[in-house]
């Protein structure tokens, strides 16, 4: 699908000597027309006919690469039942990217024994808590704000009800975590069924309109503007992390896939990242989950991610491991345990 992540998915397997396709929406369509990694480029009205005989017919003896565009455009029900293309990856572990019902990445980390925030019914909050809910008109993008109790909570919720962001139906999606203060990081690994390792790809770090604007306010102008700040993702930047953590990247990311393969099998094929704070005392808490490719490997496509030269002996991008991956379990007869 044309968009999150498409440019680094394509790019990579035009690398790895494959044709490609996408399906792109119009009016959204320009930079795969200007860049020249698209082999055939199909066109539609919304992003949810990508289910239709129509669309399919184009992508008949396609491998087809997930993104959270693909996610919250076509849903899951329609992802698991009615596209008729091989997934690559585990099309099923797609809505345990949600923070609500029985298929939540939270039961997935409790399940490995990782640390995440706590969360709070509404009537229960005691403390600071970070906010976490769908965006009125754009279910998609996730509204955040950070309240300091109860009753700060209660008045940011009416003024953004109030300023037509958010709804009661919003609500009814809306997630209440424990602030935890520490230092972002995306860590994006890779799981190969093929070569039967876990590898750490790369580090990003997010970009958040309007806090990134906020934030480069001086102390006095933020108080005196008091401007509602919103977390909306619009980039990716690099980052590395010190190398006496590593050690506790690699533990959640192992944790993590074998959470998955006992809660949701075949469990994490490919790529998937984990979003976390690193604390004073230097605790990783994951804050949330993409089990399928990020948005910030991106940032990677020219000179891969940065740890990726230590396995492959040269940098490479999460779009060319994911074609590598597929090209390997072609030639080892080993397609369908690569994909779902």
């Amino acid at each position: 699908m044309a968009s999150h992540s498409a440019l680094d998915v394509l790019d990579g397997a035009r690398e790895e000597g494959f044709r490609t396709v996408a399906v792109a929406k119009r009016g959204r369509e320009k930079a795969y027309q200007m860049f020249p990694v698209v082999d055939e480029l199909v066109l539609v009205d919304e992003f949810s006919e990508i289910i239709d005989d129509h669309v399919l017919e184009k992508l008949v003896d396609s491998v087809f690469v997930p993104n959270r565009s693909f996610a919250v455009y076509v849903g899951y029900d329609k992802i698991e039942k009615k596209f008729k293309i091989p997934v690559f990856g585990n099309r099923f572990l797609l809505r345990w990217e949600e923070r609500v019902g029985e298929a939540s990445y939270y039961r997935l980390l409790d399940a490995a024994g990782i640390r995440r925030p706590r969360t709070y019914r509404l009537e229960k909050v005691d403390g600071p808590v970070m906010v976490k809910l769908p965006e009125l008109g754009r279910p998609f993008e996730r509204a955040f704000f950070i309240a300091s109790d109860r009753k700060n909570l209660e008045k940011k919720l009416g003024d953004m009800v109030a300023k037509g962001l958010i709804d009661e139906k919003s609500l009814e999606r809306v997630s209440v975590e424990e602030l935890v203060l520490g230092a972002h990081f995306n860590a994006n690994f890779f799981h190969s069924v093929v070569r039967g390792r876990l590898e750490l790809h790369s580090i990003d770090r997010r970009i958040q309109s309007n806090l990134d604007g906020v934030i480069r306010l001086a102390a006095a102008e933020q108080l005196e503007l008091n401007p509602l700040i919103r977390y909306i993702e619009v980039g990716h930047e690099p980052a590395t992390i010190r190398e006496s953590l590593l050690e506790k990247v690699f533990a959640i990311g192992e944790k993590f896939v074998e959470a998955c393969r006992r809660l949701v099998p075949p469990g994490v094929i490919g790529p998937f990242t984990l979003q976390f704070l690193v604390t004073p005392e230097l605790d990783l808490v994951v804050y949330d989950v993409a089990p399928r490719i990020g948005g910030g490997t991106n940032v990677y496509i020219g000179f891969g991610g940065q740890y990726s030269k230590l396995y492959h002996g040269r940098p490479v991008t999460m779009g060319r491991r994911i074609a590598m991956e597929i090209r390997e379990a072609v030639e080892q007869n080993m397609l369908s345990r690569v994909t779902t």
